[in-house]
C-alpha cells in the first residue's frame, strides 16, 4: 500500500527497526509490503514524526501521528490501534469523545432502567444530583484527558468549596459510572484510578419532636402534610412524592396508604395507617392526582431551617447551604419508630429498608438516648446496691 504524499526515508534501517515493518517508500521498488489490512507506517512532509495508517471498523482509512521518530514506538502504536479495531472499538470516536457524550449516555441508561435519581431541573432538562458540580469542571473535556491527576484537581476544588468527603465521593462515583458505561458500550477504553476519600458513613442529622413542630410551622402550608408524613414514617422522599390518591383508603374514619411494591426500595407492598395529624388535613384536600404537593420544596425547606436556626445559607445557589437536610427526616422517622417500641421488622417495612446494616445506619443514638440509658443503669444499680447494703447491715448485726 503506497501513501500519497509520503516522503522517502533512508533505505538504511536503524538498529531499532530490525523487527519492525519497513516504512513504505515510493523510491524502493523492493520494499517489503505489509499485508493488506495490517496498516502502514510512513513519513509525512513537514513533520519529523512518523505516521501510521489503518482502516477502522467501517473500512475508512485513518492516519495518525505517533508523536515519535522511533520505528519501535510507531509499530507499537499501530498494533494498539489495530487491536482496538479488531475488538470493534471505534478508535477515531474515542479520540473525540467528550464529557458531554458520556453524561448523555448516563441519562439514557437511567431513563431506560427507571432510576429514581433521574429528575428534571428548573428548565425541564434531565438532571442527576452531582451534575451541578461535575458540569462546570469537566465541560468540553475530552474523556481521554480525564486522568487521575485531573481527578485530584477536582477533589481539591471541591474541598476548597467546603464539600465533605462523602459528597465528593458521590460526585466521583457519578463520573465513574459515566465512564464505566462508555467503556461497556465500546466508546472508550480510558479508565483512570479514582481517588476516593475516607468518609464517615453514619450521618447524624435528625429532629427532636419539638424541633420538628417548630420547623413544620415555619414552612408553607402546602408542604406541611409531606413533612409530617416523612417525620412519622421515615419514608424516602422519592417514594412519598410518587404516592397518588388512588392509593388512599378510608377505614373506620382513618386514612390508610397502600404503598405499591415498585414504590419501595425493598419492593414489598404494604398498607400503612397514616398519622392522625394528617387525617383532618387530607380531608380538606382535593382527592385526585398526587397526594403531596412538593412545589418549591428544597428552597422552602432551606428557608425554614435558616429561620428556626437549623441551617445556614453559604451562597445564593440552592446547594450553597449547610444544616438539616430533607433526608434527615428519614433518619428521624426511623429513630421515632424504634424509640416508640415498634419492632425492628415492622419499622423496616414502614421505612422501606431492605437490610439490617443499612437500617442501623439510620437508627441514630443521640445524647438524650445515652443519658436515658445511663439513668436506667444508675436506677437499677441503686436498687441492687440498696438491697446489698440492707443484707450486709443485717448480717453485721447478726454477727454482733
Amino acid at each position: 500500500m503506497r501513501q500519497a504524499g509520503a516522503k522517502a526515508k533512508s533505505s538504511t534501517p536503524s538498529p531499532e527497526s530490525k523487527n519492525s515493518a519497513v516504512i513504505e517508500s515510493p523510491s524502493r521498488a523492493d520494499a517489503k509490503r505489509r499485508v493488506f489490512g495490517t496498516g502502514g507506517i510512513f513519513e509525512k512532509n513537514g513533520s519529523r514524526f512518523l505516521y501510521i495508517s489503518y482502516r477502522d471498523r467501517n473500512g475508512k482509512l485513518r492516519q495518525e501521528s505517533t508523536k515519535s521518530e522511533s520505528l519501535m514506538v510507531a509499530e507499537r502504536f499501530l498494533r494498539d490501534r489495530l487491536g482496538k479495531v479488531e475488538q470493534g472499538l471505534p478508535v477515531a470516536e474515542m479520540k473525540k469523545l467528550k464529557y458531554e457524550d458520556i453524561r448523555k449516555t448516563l441519562i439514557m441508561d437511567y431513563r431506560a432502567r427507571g432510576v429514581k435519581m433521574l429528575e428534571e431541573d428548573k428548565g425541564g432538562n434531565p438532571y442527576v444530583w452531582g451534575f451541578e458540580h461535575l458540569d462546570p469542571f469537566f465541560k468540553n473535556r475530552l474523556v481521554r484527558t480525564i486522568t487521575t491527576d485531573l481527578l485530584y484537581q477536582f477533589v481539591e476544588k471541591r474541598q476548597k468549596e467546603g464539600a465533605k468527603n462523602a459528597t465528593i465521593n458521590r460526585n466521583l462515583s457519578l463520573l465513574r459510572r459515566m465512564m464505566n458505561l462508555a467503556r461497556r458500550e465500546g466508546k472508550s477504553v480510558q479508565f483512570p484510578y479514582f481517588p476516593m476519600l475516607k468518609e464517615n458513613n453514619v450521618r447524624k442529622g435528625f429532629l427532636t419532636p419539638a424541633q420538628f413542630t417548630k420547623l413544620r410551622d415555619a414552612m408553607p402550608e402546602h408542604l406541611r402534610p409531606l413533612m409530617t408524613f416523612l417525620y412519622f414514617t421515615g419514608c424516602r422522599i422519592g417514594a412519598a412524592l410518587a404516592i397518588t390518591w388512588s392509593q388512599i383508603e378510608l377505614e373506620n374514619g382513618r386514612f390508610q396508604l397502600r404503598i405499591e411494591g415498585n414504590q419501595t426500595k425493598n419492593e414489598e407492598p404494604l398498607l400503612l395507617p397514616l398519622p392522625l395529624e394528617l387525617n383532618e388535613v387530607l380531608e380538606k384536600m382535593p382527592h385526585e392526582g398526587r397526594l403531596f404537593d412538593a412545589r418549591n420544596l428544597r428552597k422552602s425547606f432551606q428557608a425554614a431551617c435558616v429561620k428556626v436556626g437549623l441551617g445556614v445559607k453559604t451562597g445564593p445557589e440552592d446547594w450553597q447551604y449547610k444544616g438539616l437536610l430533607i433526608h434527615d427526616f428519614r433518619r428521624s422517622g426511623v429513630r421515632n419508630l424504634i424509640r416508640s417500641g415498634v419492632p425492628r421488622r415492622i419499622a423496616m417495612k414502614i421505612s422501606g429498608h431492605l437490610t439490617e446494616s443499612t437500617f442501623e445506619r439510620y437508627n441514630i443514638v443521640d445524647s438524650t438516648d445515652l443519658h436515658e440509658a445511663m439513668a436506667k443503669v444508675e436506677k437499677r444499680f441503686g436498687e441492687i446496691d440498696g438491697k446489698l447494703m440492707a443484707v450486709d447491715g443485717k448480717q453485721t448485726r447478726t454477727d454482733q
